[in-house]
């Protein structure tokens, strides 16, 4: 789940109308759900289906389409890949529900679609799709008020306190499925013991969702890591074949006398890729004496992590194979996700928007 901040800094006039179906009861599914694709160009010769944390299997592309049977899963979200390398298929990922219903995947809008219109797949990608638009919106909205700094933190104020109610009363009633879940993911508190008081609500199996779980214990990392304080070190080994080379902390490129703006990233978010023109213009623009970038890729392989910075184009200085640390350290729910650090090391700003970036980085450069 990658979320951006309004994935969390969100409108929400559009998805009102969506709260009834999205609020509907999950029937009893069948026990298998049966998933279909045509592709007209660009066909690949298999489709990989991860399903929950049960299946992982290839369906062979015969004339353009394929066709495959997988278990339903309800508490787990599942996963359609396609390419020839493990950076084409993180990002061509789509998510969905093995909701027992039949299923089409449909390459012009890569999307999920269900013939159960009211079932939980359907609910699931009515609700991502009403956030991405949304977002869209918050974002349209936010360049017609311009640089008015009040306005811009008036209407966001207003936008989250209706949207964190909307996605409440989501995850509220979807305590024992995956909806539930992805709608906590979208949720923006500032108090991290509100959410975790929600995920107490959770029904068992849904307690033991992985996910759920890193959450837990990101939030109550989020908890120790609070702007104002010093920065807390961690040590990652990049190439596990050769740890005594490749071993590095974050306290070798933090702390050092220069303000430094930590990108926490990984390949299959698309918003990471999306983010990346920006950040080079930062970095051409201030980069010196005062100010330098670190990259920290998270959950990726190290090859697949050099690989896509590589095609990103990051100059500059990078951490590879942090896996879950960076959550475990501070607190770290999505990508991208940035923090400034200043010279001593004192983190500055967490969980800058991409409107943030460039402004942060002035006032605390005094330019």
């Amino acid at each position: 789940m990658d979320k951006t901040i309004i994935g969390k800094r969100t409108a929400f006039v559009v998805f009102l109308s969506f709260t009834l179906m999205l609020t509907a009861c999950t029937p009893k599914a069948s026990k298998t759900t049966k998933i279909t694709g045509q592709f007209v160009k660009d066909v690949p010769d298999s489709v990989r289906i991860i399903v929950g944390d049960v299946l992982d299997t290839v369906a062979v592309v015969t004339n353009g389409c394929f066709e495959v049977e997988v278990p339903t899963v309800l508490t787990r979200a599942s996963y359609l890949r396609f390419g020839n390398s493990e950076t084409d298929q993180r990002r061509s990922q789509v998510a969905f529900v093995a909701d027992g219903s039949n299923l089409a995947y449909e390459p012009e809008t890569r999307t999920v679609t269900s013939s159960d219109k009211k079932g939980l797949q359907a609910r699931f990608a009515a609700f991502n799709d009403s956030m991405e638009r949304i977002e869209k919106e918050y974002e349209t909205k936010l360049e017609e008020i311009g640089d008015d700094e009040a306005a811009v933190d008036a209407y966001t104020q207003k936008v989250l306190r209706i949207v964190n109610r909307y996605i409440l009363k989501i995850a509220r009633a979807n305590r024992d499925n995956v909806l539930g879940a992805e709608a906590i993911w979208w949720y923006e508190e500032d108090d991290p013991k509100v959410i975790l008081s929600i995920l107490e609500s959770f029904s068992p199996e849904m307690q033991a969702h992985p996910d759920l779980i890193n959450m837990k214990e990101t939030l109550s990392a989020s908890l120790k890591a609070e702007e104002g304080s010093l920065f807390v070190d961690f040590t990652v080994v990049q190439d596990p074949d050769h740890p005594e080379t490749s071993t590095v902390k974050f306290s070798d490129y933090i702390g050092k006398g220069k303000y430094v703006l930590v990108d926490f990233w990984s390949s299959a978010c698309q918003p990471c890729w999306d983010v990346m023109p920006k950040l080079i213009n930062v970095y051409n623009t201030y980069h010196g004496d005062q100010f330098d970038m670190l990259s920290v890729a998270v959950m990726d392989p190290p090859e697949l992590s050099k690989e896509s910075a590589s095609q990103m184009g990051i100059v500059w200085n990078q951490i590879v194979n942090a896996k879950l640390i960076p959550s475990q350290v501070y607190g770290i729910d999505y990508a991208p996700y940035f923090m400034l650090f200043g010279p001593d090391g004192t983190l500055l700003k967490k969980g800058l928007t991409e409107r943030q970036i460039e402004k942060t980085i002035k006032k605390a450069l005094g330019v």
